[in-house]
Parts: structure tokens; sequence; C-alpha cells
């Protein structure tokens, strides 16, 4: 028989009973709808979760620090003869010490904010500062003067009416803290200083860190502020070492491209330093999604498991009804595969009408959830919208076959029993 004769026919017997066939498709749709509807969330919580790592060049980052304390012949210092090592090797973009100061108290007019200022170096933007980031402005120029980059979050709340409005104005800056000194002691220090805001950026809401309200200085200015070096004041107490040779906690290394970045972490581990990149947590993470995947996978295969059989059922009860019909096929020459075929047919209609009906309700289902969760979340004070579902071709085309596949292995039995009747005891019976 011809695909077309049998796939009308398949057609034909599926039409005399529509409401059982229409049940049954149903039982398909709910199962497959269920399926892409937790696929899909959980594609989209691991696609929102790493846009911070794939837009923001955080893949290309190698945190690197010292394997001990203090510095020992097994342990080097990291100091700046390290990081000009580190930034001679092929590959490195740039080497710069991680300097950070907490409680620095930033100014403009009346308004007074305590933020985190964080250290960057001039030639090469680190920390996911990206041209792609910045709402007004850009990254620091070759001008001496001193320069400052702000978050959006914080220029709105120094009274700037937008990020336009911050860039070229001059803020001011309070710091306090530990300062080093010649001596084998360390003193407490202030000092305020006047800058420039060159840029504004804004970070996506998941990107780590404590970069959300805060403000970015070159690498030479924060290093002269009281507080910075706090912690290599401490290296200094315990080693008794002069304060040019109490060596940094932390340095970023940033690769010029993807590819550079293993064997430029080999060749830091080789110096004795310890490293640490984000791809190593990125892997991390997409194995648990992984997992998250392949179980609510499961859960959704079982649903259509159950739907199958309700297949099975209607299939079953169409070969008893149709004896008849199946005996006179036989008498006029259609064999045991074309029986077969037939009812597979059947069966593969079902499921790719289910699989389709499904693939409507997942969307519609994920998109209530969708408007539900961003509505919670406004009225908890989140401000962006959350896309929590992912329905990439895939995953569409993967549940619409999966469901008609499913379909198909539940209409086995069905056309085997079909092909096994009598012809002449079911046109004797009839």
């Amino acid at each position: 028989m011809r695909i077309w004769s049998i796939i009308l026919l398949a057609l034909g017997g599926l039409r005399r009973t529509p409401l059982r066939v229409a049940l049954t498709a149903l039982g398909v749709t709910i199962a497959s709808g269920a399926l892409i509807s937790m696929v899909a969330f959980a594609l989209g919580i691991q696609e929102r979760a790493e846009i911070p790592f794939k837009t923001l060049g955080l893949l290309d980052i190698i945190q690197v620090s010292p394997k001990k304390g203090e510095a020992t012949d097994d342990a080097p210092m990291l100091d700046d003869d390290a990081l000009e090592e580190m930034e001679s090797l092929p590959g490195v973009a740039v080497a710069c010490p991680d300097f950070r100061a907490a409680g620095i108290k930033i100014s403009c007019g009346e308004k007074t904010e305590t933020v985190m200022a964080l250290g960057l170096p001039r030639q090469v933007p680190l920390l996911g500062v990206t041209p792609e980031v910045f709402v007004a402005g850009g990254y620091f120029s070759p001008a001496e003067v001193p320069q400052a980059i702000l978050s959006n979050r914080l220029a709105l709340d120094l009274g700037f009416d937008s990020a336009e409005d911050a860039v070229g104005s001059t803020v001011t800056l309070e710091a306090s803290g530990l300062s080093p000194q010649e001596s084998a002691t360390f003193t407490f220090d202030r000092k305020k200083l006047q800058v420039t805001v060159v840029g504004v950026y804004d970070l996506p809401d998941m990107m780590p860190g404590p970069m959300g309200k805060a403000v970015l200085l070159p690498v030479e200015l924060i290093r002269d502020l009281p507080g910075t070096q706090f912690e290599r004041a401490l290296e200094r107490l315990k080693s008794g070492r002069d304060p040019a040779e109490a060596g940094y906690s932390g340095a970023t290394v940033r690769v010029s491209h993807h590819s550079d970045l293993a064997p430029v972490e080999k060749a830091i581990q080789d110096m004795g330093y310890k490293t640490r990149t984000l791809l190593g947590q990125l892997e991390d993470m997409r194995t648990f999604f992984v997992f998250m995947d392949v179980l609510l996978a499961a859960v959704g295969t079982v649903a259509l498991v159950v739907a199958g059989l309700g297949i099975i059922n209607t299939l079953l009860m169409s070969v008893l009804e149709r004896r008849q019909e199946i005996g006179i096929y036989k008498a006029i020459g259609a064999s045991d595969g074309d029986l077969v075929v037939l009812f597979l047919t059947e069966a593969g209609i079902i499921g790719l009408m289910g699989g389709l009906g499904g693939l409507l309700l997942g969307r519609v289902v994920s998109w209530g959830l969708e408007i539900g969760a961003n509505a919670y979340a406004h009225r908890q004070g989140v401000t962006a919208h959350l896309d929590v579902f992912a329905f990439p071709f895939w995953l569409l085309a993967a549940t619409v076959l999966f469901s008609a596949a499913i379909s198909v292995l539940a209409g086995v039995y069905p056309a085997l029993r079909a092909a096994r009747v009598d012809p002449i005891q079911s046109l004797r019976r009839e």
C-alpha cells in the first residue's frame, strides 16, 4: 500500500471515534505540554544564569592568589615583579593587583553614599566592565586627572537625573583606613579627593560580586587610598618585611582570547600560585543544570508514558470494533505488514496532534507563569523583567517528535493484534 493511502485510511479510521481519539490526544497534549514547560523552565534559568559569563568577558579572567599566607621558598610572593612576569606570558592582555576598599564615601552636593571601590587598569577593562555595559560615557581615558566610573544605581542615588547627567560631573571621595608606613607599624589615615565621572555602567541582575552599587577607580589612584592595602599591612606585620615587599593578597589576569585561558592558567600555576577561573564554575553550573534538565524531562516522560497507555487502550478498542474491516483488507490483498503500518500510523497521528497541542499548551502555561512571577517580583521591589522560560527550536521539534515516537511505540501491540486477525474468522463472525 502507498504511504498516502495508508495515511488516508488511518485518518478515516480515527474519524469513526472522534471523541475517543480527541480525549486520547488530549492526554498526550497535557503530557507533552508538561514536558516542554518543565524543560523550558530549566533551560531559561540556565540561560539567565550564563548571561553574565558570556556577555561580560568573565570567562577570560583568571583570579590569582599566593599559595600560603606568607611567602616561602615553595610559595613565592605575589608582587609587582610577579605581575610583570605574568603580563609577559603569551596570550595575557593585562595582569592587575586586586584593590578594593569598603566604606568609601562618595558625595555630590548634599547627597552622600557609602559604597565599595574597586581598582581597574586603565588599558584593558576587567570584571565585566566592557563597552556593552556602559549606559553613558565610557572607560578610563589616558588623561592624568583623577577619574571614576559609577554604577547606574549609584549615579541615581547621588541625585543625577540620568546616567548622561552624571558623565563629566565632579564627585568627592572620602576614604579612611590603615595605610602602610616606612616603619614597622601602620597608621589610621583619612583622605579626600575629587574625581571626574567618565562613565556609568549597568550590569545584568545576576552579575556576581559587589558591583551593583560601586565606584571603579584606576589602579594607580585606588592603591594610594587608605584602607586598600589593609591585607598587605597584615602580611608585613606577620612577616616583618618592608611594606614594598609585603606582596598582594590577590590579582586578576585577563587573557586575550578564550583559547589562551588554559595555557596561561597552567603557566601561572607553574610559577607557584593558586588560580581560579569562572570557566570552572560555569562547567559546574552546567553540570547541575544537565541533571536538572534530565530530572524534569524524566517527569514529563512518565506523563507521556501514561498517555501512551491511553493510546494502547484506544487502538485495542479500535481493533476489536474493526475486525470485519481488517478481514476485508486482508481479503483484498493487504499484508500483515500493511496492517501494522496502518495502526502505527494512527498512533503516530494521535501523537503528532498531541505533540503540537502540547507546544501550544506549554507556551500558554509558561506565559501565564511568567506573568505571575514578574507580578510577584515587582511587588517585592524587583524592577527588571524576568525571562524564566526558554524555547529553543530544538526543544520544540524534540517535543513533537518524542510525543509521536512514544505514541508509535504504544501502538505496536495493537498493531500486532490487528495483523494477527484471521480474515476468515472475522468475516464469518460478522
